[in-house]
């Protein structure tokens, strides 16, 4: 790679090996043999696949996830999201992040084996961190505000949803993925229940001891880099509850 290539030209070759992968991961997996077969087939040498990826089908299989992250907020740009509760805004958010690339089928057998090589114990904590960022993504889009242990509960619970809706979809065989869409309708609806629990039990002395442990935790500030308003369906200081 030349030292002189800029970021947009790092960019371009990422995209464009990715793009390659996505065609030989379904009957290869996440692997070195993969990952240097679309150096390859992208035309790209071997040296340079690995300055862009150091780490190779692990960084590579991140970069995957990242590029989704980077494809919901682009289609969420472009999602109407008016007449909707902040519950299916939410709930609209998780789906498009799951469906982000339009391949339904390839996406499922890609994300099938992504999620094999993130479960290898050497992996977990790195693909735990990859679904945090989602779902803290989700939440700057949404405007969210908190910045107590509400920031931490917010993103964990998000956190689950979004991991165990992934799980879902990789088996959905139902007619345009209707089931995945009712899979997290339910999952955001537990949500609702957990928060009115969350709620009473604020008041019982019982878990008092809990929440000012809680509430102990590092003060965090959402931040987003987009302007929000210019998006439709986009209201302005909602309260920003599941």
């Amino acid at each position: 790679m030349e030292n002189d290539l800029n970021e947009a030209g790092v960019n371009s070759l990422k995209e464009k090996l990715l793009a390659n992968a996505l065609e030989i991961i379904p009957f290869d997996g996440w692997s070195k043999a993969s990952f240097e077969a679309a150096v390859e087939k992208a035309n790209i040498d071997l040296e340079t696949g690995y300055r862009i990826f150091p780490k190779g089908e692990s960084d590579l299989a991140n970069y995957f996830h990242e590029f989704g992250d980077n494809k919901m907020l682009e289609n969420l740009t472009k999602t109407d999201l008016s007449g909707l509760r902040y519950s299916e805004k939410i709930a609209e958010a998780v789906w498009i992040r799951v469906s982000a690339f339009e391949d339904y089928q390839v996406h499922q057998i890609v994300l099938k084996k992504a999620l094999a090589t993130f479960l290898l114990p050497v992996n977990l904590l790195p693909g735990t961190k990859l679904v945090w960022d989602s779902a803290d993504k989700i939440w700057n889009f949404m405007g969210d505000t908190s910045d107590d242990y509400n920031w931490y509960t917010k993103r964990m619970i998000l956190s689950g949803i979004i991991s165990s809706t992934f799980l879902f979809f990789i088996g959905d065989k139902s007619e345009g993925f209707v089931d995945t869409r009712e899979f997290i309708n339910r999952r955001i609806s537990d949500v609702m229940e957990f928060e009115k629990a969350k709620s009473q039990a604020k008041s019982n002395p019982l878990f008092q001891p809990i929440f000012k442990t809680l509430e102990r935790l590092p003060k965090r500030k959402s931040q987003s880099d987009l302007d929000l308003s210019k998006y439709p369906g986009w209201v302005p200081d909602e309260e920003s509850k599941v």
